[in-house]
């Protein structure tokens, strides 16, 4: 006997947007086993209800069956071995506990070393107590077992021809590709699941009710949570397809920050459109679909480094390298010619660049822009001589690195004629400082280079005088380096 109308009615409203695959699993499986085929395939592309559909259908029908998830299975051994110990469980006869006892292994032996063993295991199941009733193996994601399995799926399709006493035994197979080559030729009845249209995924998501306000003061706000899976949808169907659960996973994900705006008071949950297009950059970011679905386990401290941060790896250098990173960044975006305007004490005289004819057909808004009306940052890095580097490296780390500029003059409660001589020392060593005498500088590129954040010229060049560097960040990394050391890395770059 199947389903009656008024079930089938109640299921189709439960699950949404799969009448046709339920009117098929109700023509298919029967409580009745002599009326069902011994094996049905429901095969289908991933996250368009196939598990779910299916699950739903036996627990309407009331009738036995046990779920067995085969991708979590890496040996054609453990997948007999779960289905066998499930059927047990599953029917009532053995409670979880004697599974994998003394005597549960003197009674079956090795049930699930091969197929044989498997049915003679079944075998004296059934006899011992009397299991006549009927009883469905869901065989979940079959095709994604760490091991072929091809050969066994085959086997329980031949299931009742192999044993006259597990008639009562039937077998649904969900699938996510092709049908095994061994049992393509075999005439097995076969559900197909279509992909959702973006409407029906539109339909689906909106009746889960995913994403709710935590206060709802402002009224129903059932018709913006409809309006927000609607954009996702929109903005994201063409690359997730009819994938419930990955777009699921977005909506989850995107929600709190979306909403912000409105739990700060400054919009209305009737102001969609000015929510949307405050929170439009939320939906352009290149992680909101490349991680979702992964779960991530992170530290507080590792989630504020990456919200506080950008440049990862490169906030984990010691403090010579990072001073080193930014040298290098300085000398491959600055011309060599204004080193002695920006790191020499000597107080040069500014002089007034001679108006040339380029120049002046530029200022009337003529002709190209030169090399030197472009900001550096937008230009590509230059290479440039490790000496340069080296000598921008000990400037800027002799004024800015908090190891040589901590002073304890103002700690007022220590405050005698020792700490006013380490003071004095302090100053004396600070003009006499060198880094390449306290480092080792030579280890400490060959890990930045290493790493790939330095790159040097190619030493086959026979012509070549001397191997040159070029710095490889960006400067949003640089600019959140040189603010994680305090380092005004902008005087050095704008043009006084």
């Amino acid at each position: 006997m199947s389903l009656t109308p008024t079930e089938l009615t109640l299921l189709k409203e439960e699950i949404g947007e799969r009448d046709d695959q339920i009117d098929f699993l109700n023509a298919f499986i029967n409580r009745d086993p002599e009326l069902l085929s011994p094996c049905l395939i429901v095969h289908g592309y991933k996250a368009v209800g196939k598990t779910l559909t299916v699950k739903k259908f036996l627990d309407t029908l009331a009738v036995t069956y046990t779920h067995v998830s085969c991708d979590q299975c890496v040996s054609k051994k453990m997948l007999l071995r779960r289905c066998f110990d499930g059927i047990r469980v599953d029917s009532g006869h053995v409670n979880k506990r004697e599974i994998g006892t003394r005597s549960d292994f003197q009674m079956y032996g090795a049930q699930g070393d091969t197929f044989a063993s498997f049915i003679s295991a079944m075998e004296k199941f059934t006899d011992k107590h009397k299991y006549t009733q009927h009883h469905v193996l869901v065989l979940d994601r079959v095709d994604e077992c760490f091991e072929y399995v091809g050969d066994v799926l085959a086997a329980f399709t031949r299931l009742r021809e192999a044993s006259t006493k597990l008639k009562n035994l039937s077998v649904v197979a969900i699938i996510s590709g092709d049908d095994p080559k061994e049992i393509v030729t075999l005439s097995n009845p076969h559900v197909h699941f279509r992909p959702y249209s973006e409407d029906e995924v539109v339909r689906i998501l909106q009746a889960k009710q995913l994403c709710k306000f935590r206060d709802d003061g402002d009224g129903d706000t059932t018709d913006f949570y409809n309006q927000y899976v609607k954009a996702v949808v929109d903005l994201f169907y063409q690359y997730t397809g009819s994938d419930i659960s990955l777009l699921g996973d977005v909506i989850q994900r995107l929600w709190e920050p979306f909403i912000e705006p409105i739990k700060e008071g400054r919009l209305k949950t009737t102001e969609f459109v000015k929510v949307l297009k405050e929170n439009i950059d939320l939906f352009t970011h290149d992680g909101v679909v490349s991680n979702s679905g992964v779960v991530e386990f992170k530290t507080l401290q590792m989630e504020q480094e990456v919200t506080n941060t950008a440049g990862g790896h490169v906030h984990d250098l010691p403090l010579h390298s990072k001073f080193l990173l930014l040298a290098s960044y300085l000398a491959s975006y600055c011309p060599p010619r204004d080193d002695i305007l920006k790191y020499s004490k000597i107080k040069v005289a500014k002089y007034k660049k001679r108006a040339t004819k380029a120049s002046k057909v530029g200022k009337h808004g003529a002709g190209h822009l030169g090399k030197g009306d472009i900001d550096t940052r937008m230009l590509t890095a230059n290479f440039s001589d490790l000496e340069r580097i080296l000598a921008i490296l000990s400037v800027i780390y002799r004024s800015y690195a908090p190891s040589l500029n901590k002073s304890d003059k103002d700690d007022l409660l220590y405050m005698d004629e020792e700490i006013i001589s380490n003071e004095e020392k302090k100053a004396v060593e600070k003009s006499k400082f060198t880094l390449t005498r306290n480092i080792d500088l030579t280890s400490q590129i060959a890990t930045l280079f290493s790493l790939g954040l330095l790159s040097k010229t190619t030493s086959s060049d026979i012509l070549a005088a001397k191997v040159r560097w070029r710095c490889n960040i960006d400067w949003h990394t640089a600019e959140s380096l040189a603010k994680s050391l305090s380092f005004p890395i902008e005087d050095f770059l704008m043009d006084e």
